[in-house]
């Protein structure tokens, strides 16, 4: 295999190539898990239609665009290429490599499926029946590779009732009951975010693709994953089965836990408590505090400086604090509320206790020492976004680290590679279906 002009990473996915015809967020994580591993991704996109999350993300963050984008660009219109590589499009497509074609020309489907042939994995999270739309169904594309692995990941999966409908992360998790599960006791469900189910679904997406791609190594023959992200959500729905199966219990907002309380096990202090200062947005800093043993107990209330506690009746058992957990969280938050965060997290660490602070986004990024420890967010450089933190992919293999070194492509980066290297297409031939159009 060629090197592209990124460079390919020595990891245990090294020589697998994979199509990636994802947009938005929950088709690209599939892919982008593989990348710091080795696998070549191949991001495609239309001509003259670049991945949306190149310009929403720009528009909806404020990014100012360069002289030459607004010279090329009409009001009201996308611009024209060179197109701003956003930092948001660079976290969901790191690694990958960024080419055009527009597989409603002829040429331009031929060329896609000279591309199948020669890649181990295709991936697209579209609408139902987009590709047999584009003569690109899974019949056809085995037919072009029979090693082929191809992940279609849709909201309801493609069959069933309602297999048609369009979805997006707020529609999934509303479906999968996420949304009926989260919130406070007595109040309305609260949802659990804009894109939850896009980043976590990726990844079960991701999963899922990974065993078939081991799968077509070991026989030769590649497979079709029909991957529904709402099934996908309703695996993090484990403890609301357990608790109607072994109690009886039907699924309720305040069950699992009741704020945060813990209902099973019953154990208290188990709460978040305020303590002194706050962010840049005038929000208030918590910490976070737990005792599931007698021992850790005793331990929190010698460091308190409280060892009346221990006698008093309300919290003499671990049952008996339970009981009394309101009146408890008051007396904690009481010490934790003029105290500093960081300060109350490594005392109470320091002799055996439960705690840690309650970070916010600038905290995980910019001051939490462990992550920075871990290079979670490394510095990376970009021709276009120039030096910026991003959220490396976690699972650190001792052989083979991932290469965290990566970045998302400019769009049309890697046409040269793609059509030239690896399809074998001339300078001459790669100018001729520019002009038309193609690539």
């Amino acid at each position: 295999m060629s090197i592209a002009p990124q460079g390919m990473t020595r990891g245990p996915l090294n020589g697998i190539r994979i199509i990636d015809l994802t947009w938005k967020a929950v088709g690209p994580w599939s892919a982008r898990m593989l990348t710091p591993y080795g696998a070549e991704v191949i991001h495609v996109e239309p001509p003259h239609e670049p991945d949306d999350h190149r310009w929403d993300a720009r528009r909806g963050q404020g990014i100012t665009m360069t002289d030459h984008q607004v010279a090329h660009t009409e009001p009201g219109a996308v611009p024209s290429i060179p197109y701003y590589t956003a930092p948001y499009y660079s976290q969901i497509h790191n690694g990958k490599h960024a080419v055009s074609i527009n597989t409603r020309h002829p040429e331009g489907k031929r060329l896609f499926e000279e591309l199948v042939k020669v890649s181990d994995g295709l991936t697209e999270n579209f609408s139902a029946r987009v590709l047999d739309n584009w003569g690109l169904g899974w019949e056809r594309l085995h037919e072009l590779n029979e090693r082929l692995v191809y992940l279609s990941t849709s909201g309801f999966g493609h069959a069933g009732e309602l297999s048609h409908y369009r979805t997006y992360g707020p529609i999934v998790q509303a479906e999968s009951g996420l949304t009926f599960v989260s919130g406070l006791p007595g109040r309305e469900p609260a949802g659990w975010g804009y894109s939850h189910m896009d980043i976590c679904g990726g990844w079960i997406g991701g999963l899922g693709f990974l065993l078939a791609l081991l799968q077509a190594k070991q026989t030769g023959q590649g497979t079709y994953v029909d991957y529904a992200v709402t099934e996908g959500a309703m695996s993090l729905l484990g403890t609301y089965f357990l608790d109607f199966q072994a109690n009886g219990r039907p699924t309720r907002r305040k069950g699992f836990p009741p704020g945060n309380h813990s209902e099973w096990p019953a154990v208290a202090p188990h709460n978040t408590y305020r303590t002194a200062g706050i962010d840049r947005q005038g929000q208030d800093w918590w910490v976070f505090i737990a005792c599931e043993t007698q021992e850790q107990w005793e331990a929190l209330v010698t460091e308190m400086g409280k060892p009346e506690l221990l006698s008093d009746p309300r919290f003499v058992t671990m049952k008996d604090r339970v009981a009394n957990q309101d009146v408890l969280d008051e007396i904690i938050s009481t010490w934790t509320a003029p105290r500093r965060r960081f300060d109350i997290m490594t005392r109470l660490q320091d002799v055996g206790v439960i705690a840690a602070v309650v970070e916010t986004a600038e905290d995980r990024v910019e001051y939490d020492p462990q992550l920075r420890h871990r290079e979670l967010y490394p510095l990376i450089q970009h021709p276009e976004v120039g030096e910026f933190a991003y959220e490396a992919f976690p699972p650190k293999l001792s052989r083979t680290p991932p290469d965290n070194s990566l970045r998302g492509p400019a769009v049309h980066e890697h046409d040269d590679y793609v059509f030239g290297q690896i399809l074998g297409l001339s300078e001459r031939e790669r100018s001729d279906l520019r002009a038309e159009g193609v690539i």
